[in-house]
């Protein structure tokens, strides 16, 4: 079953916090860090963000000052802690594609559990093993979650933001902040309120308690708290009691019917090809694609990005920065990897995750298109942007060849593979805006 508990959080005790959140970690650089700082030294990033990038552990100093940082802010009244345990209802308004939604959800406590066909919380997709060692040195000095894990979970009625929401009606948000959205063009304003009503949490665990957790975005951080309460549980020298403070983690979660929630693609960029071509390609991949577009220009890629679904089931768009140009292709196979069962990488793949686009731009376009015609014997390397104009900048810089503009992944994909203990690739959504850091922190002492 899900446990989720209500938390004493450590907060900014200001109602007005836009100059001391920022967004995660992961999507920050040094530059990014300087500029917050600079708007504010309290600002959260000086104790989320000690190494840069987090990519690879950093210097066990860097760590040891971001602890001594938490501990000081806390003594001297920066951050203060709640009187009193309480879930904390949370809503994102923000703007996409000139529409403006409000994505709910709360901050609570989850009881960890390992990964497993017969748990509750399940992952989504693959991960990189250097972000947890960094989260993992920062957690260890701290004994904190500093940002959350994002989760979703099934409830299509919205009761449990329903009854949350209707607990703090026509009061005001104990913090308001706001964040540049991804792509620098909006904001996004975050909203937190506090429910201490002992029944409403009661009632709000008990909706919970059968419902099944799937990790949207903090594979790295669920991860490393597993592995902190691994070692918090060898020190102990036992098993923890119930509720020591290892044995949970910060969660925000959302309802997967939630009106405001959106699952936006992750593009691909690849570099170490040679010769690469429109033209070129489409010729390589002949007998697996077919090309369902005329070529567009590069000006045409945000637009594209949005049509791409009325050319069909997995149509993505090839792009060429030598010319500026983009085409629309999709697979001639209705199950394009199934031809491929010998594949040590594909066996034991289910038809679901076969239908991955992501799945299918890696195991048939990457590793049977692009790397036998133009990697040449070199590794190919990749990047991962967000929205369709990144790919053509990232591009036209000259460190990446080709591009690739993708359809999102269906949420319906992501339940359905996170019930079968499948794992997509890495990169396979975009759960769109991310989540503010610093509103809410968990003290796992």
């Amino acid at each position: 079953m899900a446990d989720i508990q209500p938390l004493a959080a450590i907060r900014y005790p200001q109602s007005e916090q836009t100059p001391l959140i920022s967004p995660p970690y992961d999507v920050l650089s040094a530059a990014d860090k300087q500029h917050l700082l600079a708007q504010n030294p309290h600002n959260i990033v000086a104790v989320d963000l000690p190494h840069v990038p987090p990519k690879n552990a950093g210097p066990v100093a860097a760590y040891e000052q971001a602890a001594k940082t938490l501990e000081a802010w806390i003594q001297q009244g920066v951050l203060q802690r709640d009187a009193a345990a309480a879930l904390y209802p949370y809503q994102q308004t923000y703007t996409y594609d000139g529409k403006t939604y409000h994505r709910r959800g709360l901050f609570c406590r989850v009881r960890l559990e390992e990964f497993g066909p017969q748990g509750t919380i399940h992952p989504h997709e693959q991960t990189f093993s250097g972000p947890k060692e960094d989260r993992l040195m920062l957690m260890r000095a701290t004994n904190a979650n500093i940002s959350p894990v994002f989760g979703l979970y099934d409830d299509a009625a919205n009761v449990v933001t329903g009854k949350l929401f209707a607990a703090v009606a026509n009061t005001a948000p104990v913090a308001t902040a706001k964040l540049p959205s991804q792509d620098g063009k909006s904001q996004v304003t975050s909203e937190l309120w506090k429910v201490t009503d002992p029944q409403v949490i009661a009632s709000v665990q008990n909706l919970m308690r059968e419902k099944h957790l799937y990790i949207a975005d903090g594979h790295h951080r669920y991860g490393t708290c597993l592995n902190y309460r691994a070692e918090i549980t060898a020190k102990h020298g036992a098993s923890l009691p119930r509720d020591h403070g290892a044995n949970f983690t910060l969660f925000v979660l959302i309802a997967m019917q939630d009106p405001g929630l959106i699952v936006l693609p992750t593009h691909r960029v690849a570099a170490n090809l040679a010769g690469f071509s429109i033209d070129s390609f489409l010729q390589a991949a002949a007998g697996n694609l077919e090309r369902v577009s005329d070529e567009l220009s590069g000006n045409d890629m945000d637009n594209l990005e949005k049509r791409l679904p009325e050319f069909g089931l997995h149509a993505m768009g090839i792009y060429d920065p030598k010319t500026d140009r983009v085409v629309v292709v999709r697979p001639v196979d209705a199950d394009p990897l199934g031809k491929f069962s010998n594949d040590p990488a594909l066996a034991g793949k289910s038809g679901p995750w076969r239908q991955l686009d992501v799945a299918i731009l890696q195991h048939l376009i990457f590793d049977r298109i692009v790397a036998p015609a133009f990697a040449q014997g070199q590794a190919m390397q990749w990047a991962f942007p967000h929205v369709a104009h990144e790919v053509r900048e990232m591009c036209q810089s000259g460190q990446y060849q080709a591009g690739f503009v993708l359809q999102s992944t269906p949420l319906e994909s992501v339940r359905q593979l996170c019930n079968a203990n499948e794992l997509m690739p890495q990169k396979s959504t975009f759960f769109y805006p991310k989540l503010a850091t610093g509103m809410v922190i968990n003290s796992l002492s």
